[in-house]
């Protein structure tokens, strides 16, 4: 095989992997890269793992692309100990959490702060659902960093503007 043919079959490996991959992003089914289907969170698995833990323990980690999203077991003010005070807390929630941090959109990106949103594209416009992380640093113990996911929630018929 002549160099020139390596690198055409080379190329066309490369955009059928891309292609894949952006269907699959689309369309919601894409697991975290190297890491095969994601398995769904079990309640009673987190709640053991947070039971008496401290704040900065990982309870769940989510991913979009490489990047790592923490649901740290944390307070009543943020991560998953605020989750459960607010009744919010469950497996369908945390795929919910998942499927924003893969595929949302980041609407707001500056420091100490981060939101993913699902939006459902529509006339107007509605946000499905919403995450709001802190990709820096705990304010009260600058140890924790990131500080990860403070609240997570569906936002009370919020729609845009009419088009």
């Amino acid at each position: 095989m002549k160099i020139g043919q390596i690198a055409a079959t080379a190329t066309a490996a490369t955009c059928a992997a891309i292609l894949t991959a952006s269907v699959a992003i689309a369309d919601d089914t894409a697991p975290a890269p190297g890491r095969g289907a994601a398995p769904e969170i079990s309640v009673q698995s987190v709640a053991s793992k947070c039971k008496g833990a401290a704040p900065k323990t990982v309870a769940v980690t989510y991913y979009r692309g490489p990047s790592k999203v923490y649901l740290r077991c944390g307070t009543k003010s943020y991560g998953y100990k605020h989750l459960v005070a607010r009744k919010r807390w469950s497996t369908n929630f945390s795929n919910k959490i998942k499927k924003t941090v893969w595929s949302g959109t980041i609407v707001t990106n500056t420091p100490g702060e981060r939101t993913y949103e699902r939006i459902v594209v529509q006339c107007p416009p509605s946000i499905q659902f919403r995450v709001v992380t802190n990709p820096g640093p705990y304010g009260k113990d600058p140890r924790i960093n990131p500080q990860g996911i403070i609240t997570a929630y569906k936002p009370a018929a919020i729609k845009a503007k009419a088009c």
